[in-house]
């Protein structure tokens, strides 16, 4: 008998959620209508631009065929040459192998998530100093270890 309670209480519950779901969309024009104060967010206008005129000053690129700078801006050159600088960091996760334990584990370029065998092999190879704590990552160490796991990964030591 508390079986079939509980089963018509269910049902009940179910009635007035749904009718008051309905109630609601019904009633959400009406309310939008009975509100004239409301705010309605309207596009703010398109700024007009002015017409394009050309300046008759200024020798155009047939009349002053002679004088033709190639040379880029200042700016732009100095972005490419910081861009060559760089230095290529795999950027990609790799499968490395433990030499000593035969455990095949995915390294990604995120130091905090590299598990410590990997963490250890970097140092024993020489290229880091120490294994770093999360609370000493700076952007210098960063690079350093981004670098180092870039190398890492391409040993032949270390990959399954």
């Amino acid at each position: 008998m508390s079986e079939v309670f509980f089963i018509l209480t269910v049902i009940y519950v179910a009635y007035v959620v749904y009718a008051v779901v309905d109630d609601e969309d019904s009633a959400a024009p009406s309310k939008k209508a009975a509100n004239p104060g409301a705010v309605a967010f309207k596009q703010p206008p398109t700024p007009q631009k002015a017409p394009v005129t050309e300046n008759k000053t200024e020798p155009t690129l047939a009349e002053n065929s002679t004088e033709i700078n190639v040379e880029p801006p200042a700016e732009v050159t100095q972005t490419k040459i910081n861009k060559l600088a760089a230095p290529k960091i795999e950027l990609r996760t790799v499968v490395m192998k433990n030499p000593k334990t035969g455990e095949e584990a995915k390294v990604a370029t995120n130091y905090r998530m590299v598990k410590r065998w990997v963490k250890e092999a970097l140092v024993t190879e020489g290229l880091l100093d120490k294994i770093y704590k999360n609370t000493e990552l700076d952007d210098a160490a960063k690079i350093t270890i981004a670098k180092a796991l870039s190398i890492i990964k391409a040993m032949d030591k270390y990959k399954p």
